[in-house]
């Protein structure tokens, strides 16, 4: 009779060991992970206020076309991305992407040297398109790689925690930029997240190296699924992501569901550049005016990430968090609708980027772990950089031919509020369908 006995309490003591040392190494790498993410988005946040400023250079009427042509670059970047995917490792994936991201900002700020207006104006175009495609690209890999790692019940648990790594950083390139916008030239504020890159690269290192530690589905121990994953390359071909999107009906939803969001965050953003450009004349106080919209955002992102966003996918489901911003914007668009001015227009603005940040996106890249390894990097790359910017693109394009046409901004804003109606049912029925196959 004792013997079971003995043989119970061992088995619960060894469960309780190996319980003890799955937190200890998820923490390690939910700390690299973090502090990885936290650099990447301080160096976007530093920049991306320049990016509205290079925007309204030489006039808003060219934000449009700038659009189109960086949705152009992304069908040039993503064969290129998917050839390197198939080519090198996980880590050494990770060092050419974020490398080339850092030598192209030095580049710029060289160009920027130049005593010629032509060179400066140009060189402006590049970098908003380069920012846009530095914003996606970046945060993509960055996802994909922790798709790679983590299970879809680790990602539930921990995927709101790592993205207030990013909001912090977030918060610091704000606050950062606001404070030096007026102090150090535009040019110079080029050379700081080139640096933050490079930063950001040693913690992915450290986060390889934790990885390896992960214990899989089906083992207790080391993982030896993770360390060979990150040794060897995806593989597959050039346009596979592409052929697995069009093959997919579960991408097919995530591309229609992150195409809303760009579209309608698009139109948000054209309205926005267009009220400050005749609401403010100094080029030094619209990046500063800038810098505060993201500072609050996220402000209010940190916070809905620690005490909302955790309690949401736990409880609710995947299908309430993705479900929240279509909600948000519906109420944004009615509000401009009824009062078209500044201050509504930052209440607004705020709102939306923090209810993306702080909920959505860790929603969606839930979704991504329950995808093959080819879907998450190559399927995966394609949705955040295509589908998206072609968003940016067409309802950029849209916004332009209705302007051209008299539409006004309050009449664009009642015709999306019906619009935000069924991008909220696509939103439930995505959840709906992550869910089931995190059951299977």
């Amino acid at each position: 009779m004792n013997r079971p006995s003995n043989t119970s309490h061992e088995k619960a003591d060894s469960i309780g060991r190996w319980w003890t040392r799955v937190e200890a190494h998820e923490i390690k790498c939910v700390v690299w992970a973090f502090t990885w993410f936290f650099f990447i988005l301080l160096s976007y946040f530093t920049i991306r206020p320049i990016r509205e400023t290079m925007g309204i250079e030489g006039g808003t009427g060219k934000l449009p076309h700038l659009f189109l042509i960086t949705f152009l670059a992304m069908l040039v970047a993503v064969p290129v991305y998917s050839a390197v995917v198939a080519r090198l490792p996980r880590r050494w994936l990770v060092r050419v992407v974020y490398h080339f991201f850092a030598g192209c900002l030095l580049l710029f700020w060289s160009l920027l040297q130049v005593e010629s207006e032509i060179v400066r104006i140009w060189t402006a175009r590049v970098i908003f398109i380069y920012i846009n495609v530095f914003a996606l690209f970046a945060t993509s890999v960055f996802w994909s790689v922790l798709a790679d790692l983590f299970r879809s019940d680790q990602a539930k648990r921990l995927f709101g925690l790592i993205a207030a790594g990013g909001t912090l950083g977030a918060i610091t390139g704000s606050f950062l930029t606001s404070m030096l916008a007026t102090r150090l030239s535009t040019d110079s504020l080029l050379l700081i997240p080139a640096v933050l890159l490079e930063l950001g690269l040693a913690c992915a290192w450290r986060l390889e190296l934790s990885s390896y530690r992960l214990v899989d589905t089906d083992e207790v121990g080391t993982s030896q699924t993770t360390r060979t994953t990150a040794m060897n390359p995806t593989g597959g071909g050039l346009w596979t992501g592409i052929t697995e999107v069009l093959s997919s009906g579960y991408l097919a939803s995530i591309c229609l569901f992150l195409f809303l969001i760009q579209a309608f965050a698009t139109q948000l953003y054209l309205q926005q550049a267009d009220i400050v450009n005749h609401a403010i004349e100094s080029r030094e106080a619209r990046t500063a005016f800038f810098a505060k919209i993201d500072l609050g955002t996220q402000l209010l992102t940190l916070l809905l990430q620690t005490t909302v966003a955790g309690a949401i996918l736990r409880r609710l489901g995947i299908s309430v968090a993705l479900s929240v911003l279509p909600l948000i914007y519906m109420c944004g668009f009615a509000a401009l609708a009824s009062m078209p001015t500044l201050g509504v227009l930052m209440v607004v603005m705020v709102c939306t980027r923090a209810g993306a940040y702080g909920i959505t996106v860790p929603s969606r890249e839930v979704l991504f772990t329950v995808v093959s390894r080819e879907q998450k990097y190559k399927s995966k790359s394609f949705i955040d950089t295509v589908v998206l910017r072609g968003g940016d693109a067409l309802s950029s394009q849209l916004f332009g031919s209705l302007q051209k046409l008299g539409a006004s901004l309050v009449a664009m804003n009642w015709y999306a509020v019906p619009l935000t109606a069924v991008w909220l049912m696509i939103a439930w029925r995505l959840g709906r369908s992550q869910e089931r196959r995190a059951k299977r």
